[in-house]
């Protein structure tokens, strides 16, 4: 009977420590500093893009007058209306989706067949397009 006792005493007291342990504040909370993201270069990053894979066509006897040969790209690119699928426009700053050439590059048949028309440009390369048509498809 002691023993009973001595057990039921001994247990009382542990599970009253163990009701009294409460946390303060919750789970521990580590911010993590968010990571700017990369500058994507028009010159450095972009046009070399369309030179190693898109120039082979669209240079200045392009049908459309699609020239994206280095120097005239740019201005033929950036806010000018596609002459195949105006109004849209070939390349809208800030929005992959409704440029005609995030379309093209991606073969989502949104506008028509993909580009470039023999094969596919790298994942890599279609997602360093994408973020720097959504930093404004800058001329830098």
């Amino acid at each position: 009977m002691k023993n009973n006792l001595y057990k039921l005493i001994m247990l009382l007291t542990l599970g009253g420590l163990m009701l009294s342990c409460v946390a303060e504040e919750g789970p521990i909370l580590i911010e993590l500093e968010e990571e700017e993201p990369i500058s994507i270069s028009f010159a450095s990053d972009i046009q070399p893009i369309f030179s190693n894979n898109c120039v082979q066509c669209h240079d200045e006897t392009h049908p459309t007058g699609l020239n994206l040969q280095e120097g005239f790209s740019y201005d033929l690119l950036v806010n000018v209306s596609s002459n195949n699928y105006s109004p849209n426009l070939r390349i809208e700053p800030f929005s992959p989706e409704n440029s005609v050439l995030w379309h093209k590059i991606n073969d989502d048949g949104v506008f028509g067949g993909g580009m470039p028309p023999n094969g596919s440009l790298s994942n890599f390369e279609k997602q360093k397009i994408e973020e720097w048509i959504l930093q404004g498809a800058q001329d830098n």
